[in-house]
């Protein structure tokens, strides 16, 4: 008995000394309401605002680019004449004058010409030719520029006077029938006149119409498409070696405005180029 009762008392103050080693309970902490801890809402903003504010680390808009100004107009003098441009120097000219002292050639320097209803026609230093080498005219003592005077008279001398001598009989070259020398004008094709200055409009070309014999025979420039003929065979030997010496060299099938001569100028081009046709 007495055993079973220091065996309570033992079991009975062990009681408070296990609830002693045991840790105390954290306290609880008290309870917080949601709205007190969230952040206050901002308010809403309207639909105005939100359209017209820009959003945020957006660009600012570029400002409207101002109207095209008008191209101010041209300051200074006006461009001077072609004619004056395409003037020789003393020294050009000087050369010029020798070569056709060479040459034989007959003619007679005049004043120069202008045209008060076309400025950029004209010759500076222009030339009236009566014979393009001893012996052989021009008729109508046609007005040109040195230019032009020289190669025709180098075509003449290197290429018509040979070719005429193989003809039969070996006819003399005695004139060249010459149209249009210098004449202010637009250019023609096909019979109509086209919105482009004629190189007439400045002494650089010379109209070809006919070839005079010592025979009294006359070639007159014309269609001659492969009749055979001694006449074909001058006509397209003059023809195609007047390219040698002009820039531009038309006849017949060319166009209808040159069925009845050859046109030769001293056109400038890029690169040299040359029509021949």
């Amino acid at each position: 008995m007495r055993a079973v009762t220091v065996l309570a008392l033992v079991l009975l103050g062990a009681g408070p000394a296990l609830s002693q080693d045991r840790p105390p309970e954290a306290p609880e902490a008290p309870e917080t309401s949601v709205t007190e801890t969230r952040p206050p809402e901002r308010p809403e903003a309207s639909v105005e605002a939100l359209v017209e504010a820009p959003a945020a680390g957006a660009a600012p808009e570029a400002p409207e680019a101002p109207a095209e100004a008008e191209a101010p107009e041209a300051f200074g003098p006006p461009a001077p004449p072609v004619w004056f441009v395409q003037a020789e120097t003393d020294s050009d000219f000087a050369a010029c004058r020798l070569a056709l002292a060479l040459l034989g050639t007959t003619y007679r320097q005049e004043p120069p010409v202008t045209e008060a209803d076309n400025r950029d026609c004209g010759i500076a230093r222009p030339l009236r030719v009566s014979q393009i080498l001893p012996g052989v005219a021009l008729t109508g003592d046609p007005v040109m520029r040195c230019d032009t005077a020289r190669a025709l008279g180098f075509w003449t001398r290197d290429f018509l006077r040979p070719a005429a001598a193989l003809m039969p009989g070996a006819p003399q070259l005695t004139a060249l029938e010459t149209g249009s020398g210098y004449t202010c004008r637009d250019r023609v094709g096909t019979g109509k006149a086209l919105p482009k200055p004629s190189e007439h409009g400045n002494g650089n070309a010379i109209d070809v119409t006919g070839f005079r014999f010592d025979t009294d025979q006359t070639l007159s420039v014309q269609p001659r498409e492969g009749d055979g003929a001694m006449d074909e065979a001058f006509q397209r030997a003059a023809r195609g070696t007047a390219c040698l010496l002009f820039t531009t060299v038309l006849g017949p099938g060319s166009n209808a405005a040159h069925d009845d001569h050859l046109h030769l100028d001293m056109a400038a081009r890029n690169g040299g180029w040359r029509l021949c046709e």
